[in-house]
């Protein structure tokens, strides 16, 4: 019975040590042009964690007459190094360089082509953990620009647009 007793202590210790050491989220504007985004945040110390996100991108667009005029489908990954000014990661201020990367496949009246996007730059944000204890709600915002790179394939007409755009964030989640 004391083994046992032991056993629990020192795994009750383990999980209030990792207490919040782990976020996943959504971002909920991302349904509103057809893709569905989560990503997931690791502390790494007592200062900085490392977020990764995928995507996925479906979008039709359809006529009056009810044809499908055009359809899109894509992969994307994100990749931010957080680096926070609090005593609490991942609670509070931070700072963090992006790295984006997304690939459009694109068939439109017949031409198909790919559309591929790189992108990097620098965040600042703010990230409350809501709740009592352990774990809770999570809202992530963050504004930054990034240099962009589009490139596009196929027998759309191939082009290239490269410059800095404008990074606004925001996820929903949960922290544990």
């Amino acid at each position: 019975m004391k083994k046992l007793l032991l056993v629990i202590a020192m795994v009750a210790v383990g999980v209030t040590a990792n207490a919040q050491k782990n976020v996943i989220k959504a971002n909920p504007l991302s349904l509103a042009f057809g893709s569905f985004e989560i990503g997931y945040e690791r502390v790494v110390s007592e200062s900085s964690s490392v977020e990764l996100a995928v995507a996925y991108s479906s979008l039709k667009v359809n006529t009056t007459g009810g044809q499908t005029d055009a359809k899109a489908n894509g992969f994307g990954v994100e990749g931010k190094y957080k680096i926070f000014f609090g005593d609490e990661t991942p609670r509070g201020w931070y700072a963090a360089p992006v790295v984006t990367y997304s690939n459009t496949s694109l068939d439109s009246n017949g031409e198909e082509g790919d559309f591929s996007f790189f992108g990097g730059g620098a965040v600042a944000g703010y990230q409350w953990v809501f709740g009592g204890g352990d774990s809770g709600f999570a809202l992530d915002l963050s504004l930054g620009a990034q240099y962009v790179s589009v490139s596009t394939s196929g027998s759309i007409s191939s082009t290239s647009i490269e410059g800095f755009l404008p990074k606004l964030g925001l996820s929903l989640g949960y922290a544990w």
